[in-house]
């Protein structure tokens, strides 16, 4: 079950999660990042969503375990986040909702799911404690 449900209109085809305190937390998109699907930098990640523009509803879990895709998720991606206080921004464009996490470093894990015909689109957001020996490229 997700600790957090939150309703976010999401905008410019993007999920943005950063600190707050960040300068300029969005993140610019090289036509390397239009690709993959994805931009990151330290403390702010961007993900391309599956649906344009509007309502959608993000599920956030925190330290979960992973549990199997299924085939119900059709994009995922894995980075690295770190927050030194705990205080991170699920946001969009043009709205941004602020949640607290335990401070320090995790492998974010972000899944959309397949849209349902006239249902709003949902995404997972899983904050797990990093551990050491898991490796992630880095852009």
């Amino acid at each position: 079950m997700a600790k957090l449900e939150l309703n976010i209109h999401l905008s410019y085809s993007q999920l943005c999660i950063y600190i707050p305190h960040l300068p300029a937390p969005l993140n610019d998109w090289s036509e390397k990042n239009l690709a993959q699907g994805y931009s990151w930098r330290p403390c702010s990640s961007s993900f391309r969503t599956l649906v344009d523009d509007g309502p959608h509803k993000i599920n956030v879990f925190i330290n979960e375990p992973y549990p199997p895709l299924t085939p119900q998720v059709v994009r995922h991606f894995k980075v690295h986040f770190e927050t030194m206080d705990g205080l991170v921004s699920i946001a969009s464009i043009t709205d941004a909702i602020p949640i607290e996490v335990p401070a320090g470093s995790y492998l974010l894990q972000v899944e959309f799911l397949a849209p349902q015909q006239q249902a709003v689109p949902e995404v997972n957001v899983r904050f797990n404690k990093h551990q050491q020996e898991e490796k992630l490229p880095i852009n």
